[in-house]
């Protein structure tokens, strides 16, 4: 997983390639506290703050926040939860079938 950051007027592509099942814990755990369709500031900050604790706190979160395009704020960490729970979605799928 990556992302691309402009930090200090210079593009910076960062990646968290292993991702620990307590980040697969607390994806669902911040997904479920977050309302999507109405994001307080509070909450918005919590999803950044997730999303700095799964690149294992590459940048931080002013960086982020400074440092990512407004249009690619939300798709980016709906991208990233998404993709830690595909993970697990792909991990578990066919389980419990009798083929």
């Amino acid at each position: 997983m990556e992302i691309a950051l402009k930090i200090d007027k210079k593009n910076k592509t960062y990646t968290a390639g292993f991702i620990s099942a307590r980040m697969v814990r607390r994806t669902i755990e911040v997904s479920k506290k977050v309302n999507f369709e109405s994001i307080s500031p509070e909450e918005l900050d919590q999803l950044v703050d997730y999303i700095v604790e799964l690149f294992s706190n590459q940048f931080t979160r002013d960086e982020l926040y400074d440092g990512l395009s407004s249009k690619s704020l939300i798709p980016t960490i709906t991208s990233c939860i998404n993709e830690v729970v595909g993970q697990m979605a792909e991990s578990t799928a066919g389980e419990g079938k009798n083929e």
